[in-house]
C-alpha cells in the first residue's frame, strides 16, 4: 500500500525554489523514495503555490527515507536555503486503498 506525501510551499522566488527542489529530488530518491514530483497550482485557493509530492512503497520505506533524509547534511543545507525563500503552507499524507 503506497504512501504519498504532499507538501505545499508559497514563494515569490519560484525559479530558485525549483532549483532547490530539483536537488532535493536526488536526495529523496537516493534514500528510497519512489519519486519526488513538483507541480504548481494554477487555480483555486492555492493558486501560485508549489506542491511537492513524494511516494513510498509502504510505511516502512517511508520511515526509513524520513530518517535518512533527516540525517543527510546536504538535505539539511537545502532545507535551510529553501526556508529562506519559501514558506511551508501544509503537509498531508495519503495512504492508497487497494481496489
Amino acid at each position: 500500500m503506497p504512501i504519498v506525501q504532499f507538501t505545499r510551499f508559497k514563494t515569490d522566488k519560484v525559479e530558485e525554489t525549483v532549483q532547490i527542489i530539483r536537488q532535493a529530488k536526488k536526495i529523496f530518491e537516493k534514500h528510497g523514495a519512489e519519486f519526488l514530483r513538483l507541480s504548481r497550482f494554477h487555480t483555486g485557493h492555492w493558486a501560485g503555490e508549489l506542491l511537492v509530492t513524494t511516494r513510498y512503497s509502504n510505511w516502512e520505506v517511508y520511515g526509513k527515507v524520513q530518517e535518512a533524509v533527516a540525517k543527510d547534511p546536504e538535505f539539511a543545507q537545502l532545507q535551510a536555503d529553501g526556508m529562506k525563500i519559501a514558506e511551508l503552507q501544509g503537509r498531508n499524507i495519503a495512504v492508497s486503498i487497494d481496489l
